[in-house]
């Protein structure tokens, strides 16, 4: 698939320019993952009960649901940069705050939330970024190696947390923001990716969300962040109820993440080519019946095979929802279009962890089977209603060949 005829190229990408976004979203990345273990402990090392705790925890889900849609109608008035660069600014600075442990409890709680608004801001402008870089007919491969860029950070972060943590729990935070920071020298070599960027609102055209080509795909969207957090709250009791420890959690972890970093690049190169009517309902279904089947397994080793056939259904998931979106919208619209789909999978995640979660303790299978549940569902609704190939919208770069070094990122 290439570009239409009549869309003039306005500028050519610097070379290397995906290769230092994803590299700085590799190492980010790394540092949020840290916090992942640490979060509800840092609360209750301060006094705080189960109710604080939640809100140390939800907050910046929250913050981030809410913040995607307005941030993505800045990085498409103002350019995508700004929005790359300081709002991660912002982030080190809160890190910063938490590591210090400025201020009682409720303030730190209002600074993690403040935090989630940072990395909410973030997304919508990181994902325009990589789509204006890439040729439609790639772009899902560039958001499977994005996914498989933070795959790699979630494997080595929770990790290195918890090392930091048996020094300071505040640590973590500390070494998030300095990941971040870090993080952030090679995002500096990533250019301005909007030719035209409308400064009133008069310049800048109607956005119309309602239509097809943003809604089902944030549908399913939705559908793989409850699916997401309702792990993130479950994983760790289900294999605890079966006599595992941390450790094999986080083996189970990691070896969730293999597939995802071997598949990704041609995984997205596959479903570049296929009827996403197909591919993205198959992978559902695959995930879906993997979820159903856990509550009835015991031990280890059919769990972990099981993992890996879900890791490997999973990988088709989210890029190509993200790369339908970015790849339908015009380029004075990616960031809104594409902070609409952010802002459903972010919604996913909360609704995920508060109500999926908290059905573990009625039954164990009940999270499960819902998880499975809200999957099936979305392959109905992407079958039904997702494009067989994505509409092209005008797009701002067209970038030269990749170098060595982004063919080599996976």
């Amino acid at each position: 698939m290439t570009e239409p005829a009549n869309v003039p190229v306005h500028r050519r990408a610097p070379r290397g320019a995906v290769f230092w976004l994803l590299s700085g979203q590799l190492i980010m990345f790394t540092g949020i993952a840290a916090l992942f273990p640490i979060a509800p402990l840092y609360v209750a090392h301060r006094g705080g009960n189960s109710i604080a705790i939640a809100a140390f925890v939800a907050g910046p889900l929250i913050a981030n649901t809410l913040v995607q849609v307005p941030a993505g109608h800045l990085a498409d008035r103002f350019g995508r940069r700004p929005l790359l660069i300081w709002t991660r600014v912002a982030y080190v600075a809160l890190s910063l705050v938490l590591f210090l442990d400025v201020g009682p409890l409720w303030v730190l709680i209002l600074v993690r939330t403040l935090e989630g608004a940072a990395s909410g801001a973030y997304v919508p402008a990181l994902l325009a970024t990589l789509t204006d870089l890439t040729e439609p007919g790639r772009r899902t491969e560039r958001f499977a190696q994005q996914q498989a860029s933070e795959t790699a950070g979630l494997v080595v972060g929770p990790l290195l947390g918890g090392l930091i943590a048996l020094w300071r729990d505040s640590g973590a935070f500390g070494i998030s923001g300095l990941f971040v920071l870090i993080g952030l020298i090679p995002m500096l070599r990533v250019p301005e990716t909007m030719a035209h960027r409308p400064r009133t609102a008069a310049a800048a055209p109607r956005f119309r969300w309602r239509r097809r080509s943003i809604v089902v795909p944030s549908l399913g969207l939705f559908a793989v962040g409850t699916l997401y957090a309702m792990y993130d709250v479950v994983w760790p009791q289900y294999l605890g109820a079966r006599g595992y420890g941390a450790f094999v959690v986080g083996l189970t972890i990691s070896l969730f993440a293999l597939p995802i970093l071997f598949l990704a690049r041609p995984a997205g190169r596959l479903a570049d080519r296929t009827d996403l009517r197909r591919l993205v309902p198959s992978s559902f279904l695959v995930v879906a019946a993997c979820c159903a089947g856990y509550p009835f397994l015991r031990t280890l080793v059919p769990i972990l095979l099981v993992g890996e056939v879900e890791a490997a259904g999973i990988v088709f998931a989210e890029p190509s929802l993200y790369a339908a979106i970015g790849t339908s919208a015009a380029e004075h619209e990616r960031g809104r279009a594409l902070g609409v789909g952010g802002s459903f999978q972010f919604a996913g995640t909360g609704f995920g962890a508060a109500v999926l979660g908290s059905l573990y303790g009625v039954n164990t299978g009940v999270p499960f089977w819902g998880g499975a549940s809200f999957m099936v569902a979305g392959a109905v609704v992407c079958a039904l209603g997702l494009p067989r190939r994505a509409t092209v919208g005008p797009a701002g770069i067209v970038p030269p060949p990749p170098t060595v070094r982004e063919r080599e990122i996976v």
